[in-house]
């Protein structure tokens, strides 16, 4: 069934769908966070929903009420496309009803919190901008496969699963539909990855703590470490610092909120220039506006403030000052963590202060992130022209393992304008003792490569006969910018 919400809005959803859905809370959400984008809805009763269906049969097929075995699933449309009842088919002039989808929702017949696994693109929020991790999913309906760039979402089902059983879960999915290495996890599953034996069979959960949210993830196949800020302090750099880089790494952050809330970290906006850093060195962190989290009680892409006093409409739920721990589950082989990079970076800028002779301002504000060898090379490749076929080159001879730290120098205007100073390119699989974690060096017109075979002395030294003049670009790789629609 087909709603033309220039006619009738989200409350057909109401003359649609039964109780069992939650329709009248679903389409005042709906109604209340999603752009006049959206101009179409395909209803598509009896979907089987395996996350569902992985709930129902060892918990909601046991209890005296009868649930039903079917769900509904929400397909979301700009005005481009509508619907034929008659072919039961869509009418698009382009003939490509994908080029204007904007995901879909699934609905749970439990009554309440009936919001189940969901894919929506950004776009469609008005709440949503700036940079987000974002991975395509596709679907069959009607005979079409369509695709949409999102993140997983649901809301909690309150009885068999809370907020950290949602955010384990959103974690993981969206690593099994990214990397084959990872299986599929569904929501059912989550109560048995926390527990160190098997519990029977589904029972109400009370929540999880950080260490059984630990367990998830390590069951699951990742390699989890967990991050804790000083409780003595609201402002931690430290781990604000170390929260920022394995998110610009492009790993979504399991975050526990207090007092007893999780969330997912997906996403940040910067502001609007930047910060004054008044001549000392600074973290980028200090030029970030706000976080977008994936939170199970709201619509996905929710923006969170870094203080509570930077929210001028008192409308977020929490601030990131509220951030007890965040887990990152992180794949094998990646012993160097974002703390040891930032213990790192005060040496490799002394090293451009005195060896390069860059000057101080150009070292002001300092970013790292992780990424692989292969995107590094493929974005070097892309930019050769403003790198030189020189730097190009000895990013193709890097001889590292799979993962890198990319640590990037810049003066604030540097950072207005997306350029920066100089860069380090750092062996991920290092451990905190190496002598020599660093693989390369440079800035505009000189670059030194590290024989980490060799010890503290191997290294050598090459001019990068760039144009004079011509500025380094910043290193944009795992974040998507939020596309209006």
């Amino acid at each position: 069934e087909w709603i033309d919400l220039g006619q009738s809005g989200y409350a057909g959803l109401v003359e649609l769908l039964d109780e069992a859905f939650e329709p009248k809370a679903i389409a005042e959400s709906l109604d209340g966070a999603v752009t006049k984008a959206v101009q179409g809805v395909l209803v598509e009763h009896g979907y089987v929903d395996k996350d569902y269906r992985s709930t129902l049969y060892g918990y909601y097929a046991k209890k005296g009420r009868a649930y039903r075995r079917d769900c509904v699933r929400l397909h979301f449309f700009d005005g481009d496309v509508t619907y034929d009842s008659d072919r039961v088919d869509f009418v698009c002039q382009d003939g490509h009803p994908g080029h204007h989808y904007f995901g879909y929702m699934v609905l749970r017949p439990t009554m309440t919190a009936t919001r189940g696994r969901s894919v929506l693109a950004p776009g469609i929020f008005s709440e949503a901008g700036g940079l987000v991790i974002q991975s395509e999913s596709q679907v069959n309906v009607l005979g079409h496969t369509l695709s949409v760039w999102g993140f997983p979402s649901m809301a909690q089902p309150t009885d068999i699963a809370v907020c950290a059983h949602v955010s384990c879960w959103a974690v993981l999915r969206y690593y099994s539909e990214n990397f084959s290495q990872y299986r599929e996890h569904l929501i059912g599953e989550m109560a048995r990855l926390a527990s160190p034996f098997d519990p029977g069979g589904l029972v109400p959960a009370l929540g999880l703590n950080v260490s059984e949210a630990e367990r998830v993830f390590q069951a699951a196949g990742c390699f989890p470490l967990v991050v804790w800020k000083d409780d003595e302090v609201d402002e931690d750099p430290g781990f604000n610092a170390q929260l920022l880089a394995y998110l610009e790494s492009g790993f979504p952050l399991f975050v526990a909120i207090c007092p007893d809330h999780a969330a997912v970290v997906v996403g940040c906006n910067w502001r609007v220039g930047s910060s004054s850093v008044e001549g000392r060195l600074s973290h980028v962190w200090e030029q970030v506006e706000g976080l977008l989290m994936v939170d199970d009680n709201t619509l996905p892409y929710t923006r969170v403030p870094l203080t509570s006093e930077s929210e001028t409409d008192g409308s977020a739920r929490y601030s990131a000052t509220e951030f007890d721990a965040f887990i990152v589950a992180l794949p094998e082989k990646i012993h160097f963590p974002a703390d040891a990079v930032d213990e790192l970076t005060p040496h490799l800028a002394a090293t451009l202060r005195e060896g390069f002779g860059v000057a101080e301002e150009g070292l002001q504000v300092q970013r790292y992130f992780m990424t692989t060898v292969s995107e590094l090379r493929r974005d070097g490749r892309s930019r050769e022209s403003q790198l030189g076929g020189a730097l190009v080159q000895l990013l193709m001879e890097l001889d590292s393992a799979r993962y890198v730290w990319v640590v990037e120098f810049c003066s604030p205007s540097q950072w207005r304008s997306g350029q920066v100073t100089a860069r380090a390119i750092i062996d991920a699989s290092a451990s905190r003792g190496d002598p020599i974690p660093t693989l390369l060096l440079h800035d505009e017109r000189l670059a030194i490569m590290f024989d980490r075979d060799a010890g503290t002395t191997g290294h050598r030294s090459r001019l990068l006969q760039r144009d004079q003049g011509l500025p380094l670009p910043r290193i944009d790789l795992n974040l998507e910018q939020v596309g209006r629609a």
